[in-house]
Formats: C-alpha cells, structure tokens, sequence
C-alpha cells in the first residue's frame, strides 16, 4: 500500500522532477514540447497523409481503379486472341503455298505424307464425330456456421471446385478410351500441352480457362462413350458427382470441331535427298595463280 499510496502522490519519477526544477530555476519554461515547431509541421504531414491516405481508400475510387485492371487485362486478352487468329490465317496461308510448291515440285507423296504428320501433331483442325463433356462446379450453397463460431474460421477448401487434376485424370480417360483428338475450351492438347494450376485458375497452354470447362473429343461417339464410363476417368468423374456435387454432363455429337494448336512451331528440319535436285556441274578454269602449299 505504501508504494501504490507514493505512486499515486508523486507519479512523477524524483529525477524528472529535479529536471523540471533547474529548468524553471534557469529562467526557461516548464515545457517546450508542444511549442517545438518540428513536432507541429510532423504532426500537420502525418495529418496530410492520413486524409489523403483515407481520400485514396474510399470506395469511388477502390472500383475505379478495379475497373481499370480489368478493363486492361481484357483489352490484353482481346489483343491476344486477335493475334491469335492472325497466327492462324498466315499458317493457313503457308500451308496452302507449301502444298502448291510440292505439287508443282511432283512431290504429292510427300505433301500427303506432311499433312498426316500435321493431323498427328496437331497443327491443324480436324473434324468428325466424337463426344462433348461439360464439367463445372458443384452449385454454390451456404455453409451452415455455429452461431457461436468464429466466421473467419470457417474457411476451408472448397470441395465442390474443378480443379486442374480432375481436368487431367478426365481427358487421360478419354485418351484412353480412344480419343483421337481432344480441345478444352477451344485450346487443343498435344503431346506438349499441359493442364496446370496457378492459384485458383486452371491453365491450359498457360492460357486460363474458365468455367464452365467444355471438353470437345472426336473418336467413335459409341465405343469412345463406353471405353470412358468404364475405365478409370469415367469412374473419376462419377465419383466427383457422387461425392461432390460437381457437375458433368456428356453429349454425343454427330460432328465437332477440334481447333489446331498454332502455338507449335517447326524445331527441326532437314532436306529429303528425293525432293533434292542436284546442281550441274560447273567447268573448271585453269588456274593461272602461284599457290603455296603448307604443311598444317
């Protein structure tokens, strides 16, 4: 009691007191510390940064600048596909020419054997009938949330979501049950394609996809029904309609449209000895020069 009764008496510890006193003995005052004019132009900036800082935070001016990301990201997008498509004629383009000069060239066996090449690298579209598979997430309901629980724990993975492995495990089915070719949202996969994740977007291509997710397959719409159902990805896919909720819904098609791939480019190429004509022989001219031979 004695100690809180001294605290309570003189808060003020004995050797700031002492300070006070020779400052007010000296002549000065008692306190300068709000009289000190850094502290009053510290305490107007930080005031400034605060309001502008509060200015800059409100909700006008949060969704204009979300506004205009979005509209960035979708004028880069739209420029992208554009390209795209531009890839896509000039390739047409160029094959055209490339089997007029292999025709003029009478190498027919040839160009037949380069589109067969095309078709199995998949460079090019095809068509033919074949199944279309439509998976999306499972339909949005409210978690149910104790009235006693915290709502920031109750956060978890979202089971009834499609993510890159179902898409995978999916279309290795359909390879499987004898696919002959297979697009997902318009993106063609080859033997370079690859369905991955970043974040909580799919990507195919490292191309983002978004839902809900259309596989396009072209094989025999019967036996490439059957094959899929019961090997291992049709069994994948009812299980996540089972257990999850998430959607699936298969169609047969008499006739689809498989695009091509135009990001492929040609690596690798060497001459065919056949399509080779070998230049004639040019004649000699007699050498009128001096030369010195030396030894390496």
């Amino acid at each position: 009691m004695t100690l809180i009764t001294g605290m309570m008496e003189r808060p003020l510890d004995p050797g700031y007191a002492a300070a006070a006193e020779r400052r007010q003995g000296s002549g000065l005052p008692a306190a300068t510390g709000l009289r000190s004019p850094t502290l009053i132009i510290a305490a107007i900036l930080i005031g400034a940064l605060l309001g502008i800082s509060a200015l800059a935070l409100r909700p006008p001016a949060v969704n204009r600048i979300k506004s205009d990301l979005v509209a960035r990201i979708e004028d880069r997008r739209a420029h992208a596909d554009s390209q795209t498509r531009r890839i896509d004629t000039l390739r047409s383009e160029i094959n055209a020419a490339q089997a007029a000069a292999l025709t003029a060239e009478s190498q027919t066996g040839l160009a037949a054997e380069l589109s067969q090449l095309e078709l199995a690298a998949g460079t090019v579209p095809v068509t033919g009938p074949g199944l279309v598979l439509t998976v999306d997430d499972a339909p949005a309901q409210p978690a149910a949330i104790a009235p006693d629980a915290d709502p920031r724990t109750a956060t978890g993975p979202d089971q009834g979501k499609v993510i890159a492995r179902d898409l995978q495990i999916i279309v290795n089915g359909l390879w499987d049950g004898g696919a002959e070719a297979i697009s997902i949202n318009g993106h063609r996969l080859t033997s370079r394609a690859a369905i991955r994740s970043a974040g909580e977007a799919i990507l195919v291509n490292y191309r983002p996809l978004t839902r809900p997710y259309v596989i396009t397959a072209i094989g025999d719409p019967g036996g490439l029904g059957v094959e899929f159902a019961d090997n291992s990805g049709g069994s994948y896919l009812q299980s996540l309609k089972s257990n999850y909720q998430i959607r699936g819904d298969i169609k047969t098609v008499p006739s689809v449209l498989v695009p091509g791939e135009p990001t492929l480019s040609l690596q690798e190429a060497r001459p065919v000895e056949s399509a080779v004509t070998s230049p004639s022989p040019q004649p000699t001219q007699p050498n009128t020069h001096r030369t010195t031979e030396t030894s390496p």
